[in-house]
């Protein structure tokens, strides 16, 4: 018996990467999983219809069980679709586990509209649409999990990557406001930040920083603490067990062979105002120690 037997999982962008390492992993321990991947770039584009199915092919080569989605899950017809594909495929829901994201690198100044509302519908608006489908199955079938993904970029504010970690930032918020508001009803909702992880979104730059050293990519895998997809794996299918029952409204960040706890934005230092409106020479002096780092 699995940590997971039985249980129906639905992983979004689990054609490639971290995604296919957790469908994988889920199911090994006995998951139903519907592996969801719209099989776009990392940028968006292009989309192909098979990438879920090559991953539903390995599952079950491996004596797993497993549906694939092409549904785009940026879009409340998709998001929908992709529950409703769930249900009819498996009966239930027991655990959403949001990871599908793509990236747009460009300056603060390149960044156009179109741009940011791409990555900010996959990244933000998708694992929004794709709670507000889970959550009615959830609530009726007494609790279920919601698993999604942050990054590092928002809270380190990765330069050329404003989009990106603005998303991140989002899903953030969107874990602590879904557990405020599901937990009552059995549904946990927990988030996972993996750190820098071997990725489409890292193969260029890792390709080129090998080439220029004229080392393996192995090696500078290890040098920059870059982590497999798999490292994640092992967390994602404790938090969407019973084991982890009690564990809900929290953010673990995967390091290597470290995971640390993020927690919510703190207060910092406190000025109190002298008189009946804040004055700006009263300021200066009481903020005299606040400094750009």
């Amino acid at each position: 018996m699995g940590r997971l037997q039985e249980k129906v999982v639905v992983v979004t962008g689990a054609g490639r990467g971290i995604g296919r390492a957790y469908a994988r992993a889920m199911a090994a321990e006995g998951a139903r999983v519907v592996v969801n991947d719209l099989g776009v770039e990392v940028t968006g584009s292009e989309p192909r219809a098979d990438t879920a199915e090559v991953v539903v092919s390995e599952i079950r080569a491996a004596g797993g069980i497993a549906a694939a989605s092409a549904h785009d899950v940026s879009e409340p017809e998709g998001a929908a679709g992709l529950m409703e594909a769930a249900l009819s495929n498996f009966g239930r829901i027991d655990a959403l586990v949001n990871n599908a994201a793509i990236e747009y690198r460009a300056s603060l100044e390149e960044h156009g509209g179109e741009d940011w509302d791409r990555v900010m519908a996959v990244n933000a608006r998708g694992p929004l649409l794709c709670v507000q489908g889970v959550v009615p199955p959830m609530r009726a079938q007494g609790g279920g999990v919601i698993l999604n993904t942050t990054s590092g970029a928002f809270w380190e504010g990765t330069e050329g990557v404003a989009a990106y970690s603005a998303s991140k930032a989002a899903v953030f918020a969107l874990t602590l406001t879904q557990h405020n508001e599901l937990h009552a009803a059995g549904i946990r909702s927990n988030c996972i930040s993996p750190n820098a992880t071997r990725t489409r979104m890292l193969e260029t730059w890792l390709e080129q920083l090998a080439r220029e050293s004229q080392r393996s990519e192995a090696q500078v895998m290890e040098e920059y603490g870059i982590q497999s997809p798999e490292n994640l794996a092992p967390l994602a299918v404790f938090l969407c067990s019973d084991a982890a029952r009690d564990i809900s409204g929290r953010i673990f960040e995967v390091q290597g062979d470290r995971i640390h706890e993020i927690l919510p934005p703190q207060r910092g230092i406190s000025v109190e105002r002298e008189g009946e409106a804040w004055d700006p020479d009263a300021l200066a002096r009481a903020l005299a120690r606040v400094r750009t780092p």
